[in-house]
This record gives C-alpha cells, sequence and structure tokens, in this order.
C-alpha cells in the first residue's frame, strides 16, 4: 500500500467520522427531524461521494501499476514503445523518460562491453593460430636434434632452425603485447613538437642493414624540414614497419624513395618501391591483422606490422594511402594533422 492509498483512508476515515458526529449532533443536541432528516441524506451523499471518489483512486492506481508494467517488461523485451505520451509533462512520462534514458545507456555500455569482449577473444583466438606454427615447429626439430644418427652440418642446420623460429616466437609475442596495448587504450601518445625528417631518418637507419643485405638503395628526398606534434617514438615504429614491408617485398637491386611533403592540413611521408606490387582487390585487406597476401605467403612475416602502423596513425588523427601496381611497385603515403587534436 503506498502514501497516497493511505492518504485517502486516513481521510475517508476522518470524514466519516465527521459525519457520523454531525448526525449524532443533530439527534442529540439540536433535536429538530427536519434538520436530523437533511444531515442524515447529506451524510449519505458525502459517503457515496466519496465511495466512489475511492473507488476511482483505486482503478487509476490499478491501471497505473499495469502501465508500469507493461513499460518495465517492455524494455526488458527491448521494446521502447511509449506507454504514457510523451507530450504531457507529468511524471509519469518523465518517469518514463528517465527510464527509456537509462535503458539506453545501458544497451550502449552492454554494447562496448561486447565488442570489448569480441576484441579480446579474436586477438586470443589469432594469437592462438599464430603461434601454433612456431611452437609446432620447434617441437619437430627438438626432437630431430635429439637423434644421435644425425650428422654435425645437420644438428647446426636445426639448430639454426631453432633459433629462427624462437625469434619468430619473441617478435610475435612483442608485436601482440603492442596491439593488446593499442586496442585497450593502455598507451597514451606523446605529443611533441618533431622534425619530420628526423622521423624517417630515423626509421631509414633502422632497415638499412636489412636493405643493404639485398642491396637495394634508400634514397631521402625532402625540400624542407617540416614541424609537427606528433609522438616520435610510435611514429617511428610506423614509419619502420612500412619501410621494413617495402625492403622485405623488393627484389633484390631494387629502389625505394622516401619523400616528404607539406600540405595546408597535413605533413605526408611517402615510401615508393618497385617492388612486386599489390592485386588491387587485395589492397584493402593488407591493414588487417595477420592479413598475408596470396602472392607472399611464402615469404618472412606474420601479417602485423601494416596493421600497427594504421593503428599508430589514426591514434594521431592521421591516415594511410595506398596505392599499387602488381609487378610494378606500391606507394604508401601517411598523412599526419599539422595540428593534431587529442
Amino acid at each position: 500500500m503506498n502514501n497516497l492509498q493511505k492518504q485517502v483512508i486516513y481521510f475517508s476515515i476522518l470524514l466519516y467520522t465527521a459525519c457520523l458526529g454531525f448526525i449524532l449532533y443533530c439527534i442529540f443536541v439540536i433535536k429538530q427531524y427536519n434538520i436530523i432528516k437533511l444531515s442524515i441524506i447529506f451524510s449519505i451523499i458525502v459517503i457515496l461521494i466519496l465511495n466512489g471518489f475511492m473507488f476511482y483512486i483505486n482503478r487509476y492506481m490499478c491501471s497505473i501499476l499495469e502501465k508500469l508494467t507493461d513499460l518495465i517488461n517492455g524494455i526488458m523485451d527491448g521494446n521502447e514503445e511509449e506507454i504514457f505520451s510523451a507530450l504531457n509533462d507529468d511524471l509519469l512520462s518523465k518517469l518514463q523518460n528517465q527510464t527509456v534514458k537509462l535503458t539506453s545507456i545501458l544497451k550502449s555500455q552492454n554494447k562496448a562491453l561486447q565488442e570489448e569482449k569480441n576484441k579480446i577473444q579474436s586477438l586470443v583466438t589469432d594469437m592462438v593460430h599464430q603461434l601454433k606454427n612456431p611452437f609446432s615447429n620447434l617441437k619437430l626439430y627438438c626432437e630431430l636434434i635429439k637423434d644421435k644418427n644425425i650428422s654435425v652440418e645437420e644438428r647446426k642446420e636445426f639448430v639454426s632452425i631453432i633459433n629462427n623460429q624462437l625469434e619468430k616466437f619473441e617478435f610475435l609475442m612483442e608485436s601482440m603485447i603492442k596491439i593488446s596495448r593499442l586496442e585497450s587504450d593502455i598507451i597514451t601518445l606523446k605529443l611533441n613538437q618533431n622534425s619530420l625528417d628526423d622521423i624517417c631518418l630515423a626509421s631509414i637507419k633502422q632497415v638499412y642493414e636489412k636493405a643493404k643485405n639485398k642491396n637495394i638503395e634508400i634514397e631521402f628526398i625532402s625540400k624542407e624540414d617540416i614541424s609537427i606534434f606528433i609522438d616520435k617514438k610510435w611514429t617511428c615504429e610506423a614509419i619502420v614497419n612500412i619501410i621494413d614491408n617495402a625492403v622485405k617485398y623488393t627484389n633484390s637491386n631494387g629502389k625505394i624513395i622516401i619523400k616528404t611533403n607539406c600540405f595546408e592540413m597535413f605533413a605526408m611521408i611517402e615510401i615508393k618501391d618497385n617492388g612486386i606490387g599489390i592485386e588491387k582487390e587485395e589492397i584493402n585487406n593488407i591493414f588487417k591483422r595477420f592479413y598475408r597476401g596470396n602472392n607472399v605467403s611464402t615469404d618472412e612475416g606474420a601479417g602485423i606490422g601494416l596493421y600497427l602502423s594504421r593503428k599508430i596513425i589514426s591514434k594521431q588523427n592521421g591516415f594511410i594511402k595506398v596505392k599499387s601496381e602488381r609487378n610494378k611497385g606500391s606507394s604508401v603515403s601517411v598523412l599526419l594533422p599539422l595540428v593534431t587534436k587529442m
């Protein structure tokens, strides 16, 4: 029983008592038949009106409770149909409006949690898939190296393969940590004023030996040194991944050209090679996590570098454009805003 019903009952008892007291007063004090008759009729009318009012209040409260029940059941079933008119500026309409808002917020939070759960599940699945081959290879060659009948040369070869698999495993684990930190927003980018030339030269330095081993020439062209607010460490990571990819898929004696340019709103780093190129239908897929092109499935790599690069650049409100032609080479343009608002 709510407060309104209690108040109605208290008021009814009070009114009944008043009517009974008035009738008794007329009988014993006034002692006039006509007045007594009128007072009884008046009291009966008042009591009937009061009973009708109480019946109406009871029906009204039951109706409100039924509608509230329908509203709650509808929200639980995912139906946001209005039970009370939103045009009415009454308590129930306000309650409905606030309830729908709260439900919308909870749905958004649940959706975000589900998306985060799906990301984690996807990452774990990818990790298991990517680590399966190195573990299988390690197990295989560890068994082979136990054989006492193998030659010294074979043993050295197996040890070398095991070391390569361990390096791949280490690379995968480091990449997974970077991906998880980026996707979970654990990393806070530290934006400072940096020279774009310094970023490019530092990135080239990290892949220079690898390019030299394939006799690939890397040419850096800069008309002007552009100053930009970026995170130097993570931007270098993104550029290194792209240049490393160019070295990886450019044949020996090839050439890579890295150019910087400045536009009205963006600064650009272009990495252009004369490598094997990318099929047109695969260009939209190369930034997916662990994606490997059909024509490079036998080459080294795990399909993580470009995915990380796009994540890093997009976190700085930048984007990456790719142009490529099979057997003629590729051009990857990294565009970063001159003023970055995080």
